[in-house]
């Protein structure tokens, strides 16, 4: 180093420093030192997604304090800008943004929230309240709809919709599912599913009409379960939709010593509301895909350099062992395992940030 100094360091001895580092700004400032050191690290971005973390709980209720973690290198805690105050349960993780209340049982102050530029926006609040989504960026589009989810009797969730301007939420589906695994958008119609695996559909191209039009497909883990042709059933342990490329796919994971651990297929909708799936989908190009109980989303390893392309990464909370990640290679059917330490929380959702601006130099 003495001839060139700082600039000169060994680009392995950086690679291994900038690995060690837990916020966006480091690094985003050890990639602006200069060429060298640029070249030498990678950007922001192949750190990402994050995983939120929560105390895993299972019932219909918000999670307790959030944490923010990189999936990797012992979960180590990220660095963002302190949260809004009194708003410490998290009860969304969608679009880059956290939606957080002030209590967990009976919130009165609902706030989404980026946690990059610390932009904050107030929604009205609902109360009983169990997750949000929302359909877009705030900050990169006007026409964005957030969807909630509410305690229906005694293990039913209703959902309900609002939109930027609107007073009070709108009645989206009051018949009611159980509680819901996974909610995308795609094409401007929501579709979720259910912990039973039915399929609800909301079609927001409605034009004037002032609620949506859903549709119901029953017993999609009849379908699923089917797929199974071993010697021992699988029951399918979860059940995930996901839009890739723009193209909606579902997530099958096996329980138990599946020959595949996990599937991904092309659902289509028959005209009597049945799901079947025809097409298996074994090649996701450079992507991958995150699923978790919440939002699902697709990221491209060329974007996205920590993350292993045509895998499937899920956050879900195993029934019989401790908090893992569970990389599932669709190139080879191998599963690897990523645990979480036994003293911080377990996972709870995926969450992938904004960009944030990279200055050239």
């Amino acid at each position: 180093m003495a001839g060139g100094g700082w600039s000169s360091l060994p680009a392995d001895l950086l690679t291994d420093i900038s690995g060690r580092l837990s916020s966006d700004a480091d690094h985003l400032h050890i990639h602006q030192v200069c060429t060298h050191w640029r070249a030498s690290t990678s950007r922001p971005a192949a750190c990402r997604p994050w995983v939120v973390t929560g105390r895993g709980r299972s019932g219909l209720e918000p999670i307790g304090e959030y944490s923010l973690r990189l999936p990797r290198g012992g979960a180590r805690k990220l660095e963002v800008a302190a949260a809004p105050a009194g708003l410490p349960y998290c009860c969304g993780a969608s679009r880059g943004w956290l939606a957080l209340v002030d209590d967990a049982q009976s919130p009165t102050r609902l706030v989404l929230w980026e946690p990059l530029s610390s932009t904050e926006i107030s929604l009205p609040c609902l109360s009983p309240l169990t997750r949000i989504f929302i359909s877009d960026d705030p900050l990169t589009s006007s026409d964005w709809i957030a969807i909630a989810a509410q305690i229906k009797g005694e293990i039913g969730q209703k959902t309900l919709f609002w939109r930027p301007g609107d007073a009070t939420w709108t009645m989206l589906y009051e018949p009611g599912t159980c509680q819901i695994d996974t909610l995308v958008f795609n094409e401007g119609k929501a579709y979720y599913i259910d912990t039973m695996r039915n399929i609800i559909i909301c079609d927001f191209n409605t034009g004037s009409v002032p609620s949506p039009r859903c549709t119901r497909i029953f017993h999609a883990c009849t379908v699923v379960n089917k797929l199974c042709r071993c010697h021992r059933l699988h029951p399918a342990r979860g059940v995930h939709l996901v839009v890739c490329k723009g193209e909606l796919l579902l997530v099958v994971l096996y329980l138990g010593s599946h020959p595949w651990p996990a599937e991904v297929y092309k659902p289509v909708w028959t005209p009597n509301q049945r799901l079947e799936l025809h097409e298996r989908v074994r090649d996701l190009g450079d992507h991958s895909l995150f699923v978790s109980r919440g939002d699902a989303f697709a990221l491209s390893a060329k974007e996205f350099p920590a993350i292993k392309r045509n895998c499937i990464y899920s956050a879900d909370i195993p029934w019989n062992k401790a908090y893992w990640i569970s990389v599932f290679n669709l190139d080879s059917d191998v599963v690897e395992e990523i645990p979480y330490p036994d003293n911080i929380l377990g996972p709870y959702a995926w969450f992938c940030p904004r960009k944030p601006f990279l200055k050239q130099s």
